[in-house]
């Protein structure tokens, strides 16, 4: 019965979870050409809320690995 009850709590506080608790970091390029990025809950919201989107620019998930294109410059924009 302590099992049971436990799991249930723990499946509750899983469902209150806000959902930045779930973000991932997404990469996309500025209307200045510069590679930033942000936290959202999907690349939906992201390409949404992105600051200075520029206008040919997506999102793209990044990791640690990624991090290096952080910052850098796109030619052309």
């Amino acid at each position: 019965m302590k099992n049971l009850f436990l799991g249930a709590l723990a499946l509750a506080a899983l469902v209150a979870a806000p959902a930045a608790t779930f973000a991932a970091t997404y990469a996309y390029v500025n209307t200045a050409g510069e590679v930033m990025t942000m936290e959202a809950s999907s690349a939906e919201q992201a390409l949404s809320t992105a600051p200075n989107l520029h206008v040919h620019s997506g999102v793209m998930t990044v990791g640690t690995d990624d991090a290096n294109v952080v910052g850098d410059t796109v030619p052309g924009t």
